[in-house]
């Protein structure tokens, strides 16, 4: 077989194809290819071709057991690799349990959910039972703090609530992490874009990690300056998969881009941070990533909206009820203007939290808590926590949270 194809859909109607294509770029991809016709006419393409789908989505109608002939026809050309979902109109449990072992992954019953079908495609064969709550954080414009956020919540995570954590520095360009706490190592995640053909395991997970402070496991962003990595979103999922079945919170840390393997990324979080600061710029890229990530399946229940260096008043050509309004969705967290701490910290290559009680690394301490589920202290509710963060960092909110 030559290069396979990535997501291949055979429906039996055009209006089917957009479905493929959501699913399509909630994997990680621009879009499926999408094929009109029967399963006996798509197995003769794809023997032409000489190619099998990474995954395919069969759109059937409203045919069940006469077509399962034509099915075993397609499976030929496909390899043992293949995800298959199947989706017709037609309920009924003999076709599904003969589906099914035929190692189709699930049937749905049109009209189906794009999210849906995405999640059976990623939840099987995951070769082990995750148990990691899995963040990522993105700047909504450059230089808006996502990694420092990132840096000091794992920290907090596995400090102060006792988690076994690891961040992971995907800025393959440009990541700090590691080198702000004055960590070198020749390994890193450069060992896996490099290399995307390697199994990920255990012995490959713990060559690629780097310990700070005996609690803290950072799989860094090379040292010298490449080419951007053009990586397959299955090899993202795989890395998340064994992470998420080693420790307790899995953060990453995501650059200011757009790829696939990025989306990849996102759309297997648990929760999806965006940290952005009170400025147009900011608020401008803040509503056009909301945009991308809503179209790739990223539901409001999973993103997680950050205001950094709250109280620069210098910078703040909006206010927080302009974001909301702009960004359609509110603020859950604020985070000082403390660059007075923040630049200590990255002198003597240390967090935020281990340079004194400060009124910055208690934010970060509250931060986490919220993302644990926690309550943080002396809040009753997450809009007491907001409340409270806003206060120390010279915000009034008034009635911004109240409903109107």
């Amino acid at each position: 077989m030559t290069t396979p194809i990535p997501f291949l859909a055979i429906v039996t109607a055009e209006q089917h194809g957009e479905l493929a294509h959501q699913v399509a770029r909630s994997l990680g991809y621009n879009q499926a290819e999408v094929m009109i016709g029967s399963p006996a006419a798509a197995a003769q393409a794809l023997s032409a071709s000489g190619r099998s789908p990474r995954y395919l989505m069969l759109e059937v109608g409203p045919r069940s057991l006469d077509i399962l002939a034509e099915i075993d026809q397609l499976a030929e050309f496909c390899t043992v690799e293949t995800k298959v979902v199947v989706l017709g109109t037609t309920n009924d449990i003999r076709f599904y349990r003969a589906l099914i072992q035929r190692g189709v992954l699930e049937y749905f019953v049109l009209p189906a959910d794009a999210t849906a079908v995405r999640e059976a495609y990623v939840s099987q064969g995951a070769g082990g039972v995750s148990k990691a709550k899995v963040i990522t954080f993105m700047s909504a414009a450059s230089g808006d703090g996502a990694s420092t956020v990132a840096l000091n919540t794992a920290y907090a995570l596995a400090k102060f609530g006792g988690y076994t954590t690891a961040i992971i520095d995907m800025d393959f360009q440009f990541g700090m992490i590691a080198r702000n706490l004055d960590l070198t190592t020749n390994f890193g995640i450069k060992e896996l874009f490099e290399h995307v053909d390697r199994t990920i395991d255990d012995t490959l997970i713990d060559r690629m990690m780097v310990k700070y402070d005996g609690i803290l496991d950072i799989m860094a962003a090379p040292n010298d300056l490449r080419l951007w990595p053009d990586v397959p979103p299955e090899v993202i999922r795989q890395l998340i998969t064994t992470l998420s079945q080693r420790y307790d919170y899995v953060l990453i840390d995501l650059p200011h881009i757009w790829s696939n393997w990025l989306a990849a990324a996102l759309t297997c979080s648990t929760k999806s941070v965006l940290v952005a600061q009170l400025w147009l710029r900011s608020v401008t890229h803040t509503a056009r990533l909301l945009g991308v990530w809503q179209d790739v399946g990223i539901g409001d229940d999973k993103i997680v909206s950050v205001i950094n260096r709250s109280g620069a008043k210098f910078k703040e050509a909006v206010t927080a009820r302009d974001y909301e309004n702009v960004c359609r969705r509110k603020i859950n967290f604020f985070l000082g203007n403390d660059i007075k701490t923040i630049v200590a910290a990255e002198n003597e290559g240390k967090t935020v939290l281990q340079v004194g009680q400060t009124p910055i690394g208690q934010q970060f301490k509250d931060f986490a808590d919220l993302l644990a589920g926690k309550q943080a202290r002396g809040s009753v509710t997450e809009s007491n926590l907001l409340n409270q963060n806003a206060t120390r960092s010279g915000l009034s909110l008034g009635g911004l949270f109240s409903k109107t």
